[in-house]
């Protein structure tokens, strides 16, 4: 039996060679992983935000009716307003949804509710005493989602401040 002796064995040379194919893996995944990180981020921001543009009169006997939210503050490409009042996505994904207004005059048997198409999202508060009506939620909307706020009545009289939705998709990244 015969011994080369012009290579020698090391006994970590195996256990190197792994470790070095594993930081040179790690090291592709990682940057991988940042490009990806990058171009998610990269892409634009998803928000929308609509006004009522002033003073809101509401009078509502039976049937609900959305707040006329159309005077646009902030719109990017993936949101549109809808022309009976709120924020259409254009893009799925896990949104924050906020709706303020100060309420002047009060209604003892109204509402404010936020939904997204048909789904309840939750009440903005009663229109029952004078101070804020608020509701911010995060919520999964789908593509083409509407979100409105609606009036519950019946509501005999009652004014409302400016009222400010906001719609903004969370980065996913």
């Amino acid at each position: 039996m015969s011994f080369d002796n012009r290579h020698k064995p090391n006994l970590f040379e195996d256990c190197c060679f792994e470790r070095r194919e594993f930081f040179i893996n790690k090291k592709f995944e990682d940057e991988c992983c940042e490009r990806e990180k990058e171009e998610c981020c990269e892409e634009e921001e998803c928000v929308g935000v609509v006004t009522s543009g002033s003073l809101l009169t509401l009078a509502v006997t039976g049937t609900p009716i959305p707040l006329p939210l159309t005077t646009p503050v902030l719109v990017t490409d993936c949101v549109r307003i809808a022309p009976t009042g709120g924020i259409i996505v254009e893009e799925e994904g896990d949104y924050l949804v906020e709706f303020t207004a100060s309420v002047l005059v009060v209604s003892a048997t109204g509402g404010l509710s936020v939904y997204a198409d048909s789904k309840f999202l939750g009440n903005a508060g009663p229109l029952s005493a004078v101070g804020l009506a608020n509701f911010a939620e995060i919520v999964h909307l789908c593509k083409g989602d509407l979100v409105q706020v609606v009036a519950n009545g019946p509501i005999a009289a009652g004014v409302l401040g400016q009222g400010t939705l906001t719609v903004a998709k969370l980065d996913e990244c």
